[in-house]
């Protein structure tokens, strides 16, 4: 067994969302991304502004349709789309803290009526086959275990001519304590039953990335003040980030349509 095998995703990501939003994180993430950051949102990844004027248009979904927001977080990205849209959304993710969190998000934007939020994941969401119009999913797709068996499910829920459309990223390399990841999605999107349609590296990713590292190293006694955790322990999680991103190729912006 790897260490990879023995980490319990769903328990990290239970503890991340069950504690209090970082300042400091929020602090970071405005200072490097300046007017691209969407601070609203209190989102727990590197979307951008523009990322979500993509998903926004590219998924191409109208008044009535639905949305599944796979990996959804505090529900932040999914619930911003899906009201611009004026369309229903499906909010999965693993850990039920995040589930908790993006419904009382939803219940204060009033969007209770046209969002919901369940327990799932990339290989298991859940929902029944063609239930829903397009799939969105910012920065997740790289915990999942299998990504072509990601991808296959995520085609199964999609109706034909239904558009996924997610960040994440390629890698030249394997990171320790990492989901196995891959070098180029493009070939598992086909297998799955997508026809690709834009395939972009999104602007400025590693030098953004770099940056927020940093300063976050910079801030760690803040962190670990913040959170109560050891600065020892914060540190080398960020040096391990760091190195993970050294094996990042690029950060992508897919739009894939099922076929």
């Amino acid at each position: 067994m790897t260490s990879m095998d023995r980490i319990d995703w769903a328990a990290v990501f239970t503890a991340v969302y069950g504690a209090p939003s970082s300042a400091v994180m929020a602090r970071v993430h405005t200072e490097v991304l300046g007017d691209e950051y969407p601070a609203d949102l209190d989102v727990y990844s590197f979307v951008t502004k523009t990322d979500l004027r993509r998903f926004t248009a590219d998924t191409q979904v109208s008044a009535g349709d639905t949305i599944a927001d796979i990996g959804c977080g505090r529900g932040g990205p999914g619930l911003w789309v899906s009201a611009q849209r004026n369309t229903s959304l499906i909010g999965i993710d693993i850990a039920e803290t995040a589930l908790d969190s993006a419904r009382r998000r939803a219940e204060t934007l009033g969007r209770s009526d046209r969002a919901e939020f369940r327990f799932g994941s990339f290989a298991e969401t859940g929902l029944p086959s063609t239930s829903v119009n397009a799939v969105m999913s910012a920065d997740s797709l790289l915990f999942a275990p299998d990504k072509a068996v990601a991808l296959a499910e995520l085609a199964r829920i999609l109706v034909p001519g239904g558009r996924l459309v997610a960040t994440t990223w390629d890698f030249h390399g394997q990171p320790v304590n990492m989901p196995p990841q891959v070098p180029d999605h493009r070939p598992l999107l086909e297998a799955a039953g997508f026809d690709v349609r834009a395939y972009d590296e999104t602007d400025a990713w590693r030098e953004r990335q770099i940056r927020i590292n940093e300063l976050m190293l910079e801030a760690v006694d803040a962190l670990a003040g913040e959170s109560g955790g050891e600065p020892d322990k914060i540190v080398a999680n960020l040096k391990q980030q760091r190195i993970t991103l050294d094996l990042m190729t690029r950060r992508v912006l897919i739009v894939a349509e099922r076929r």
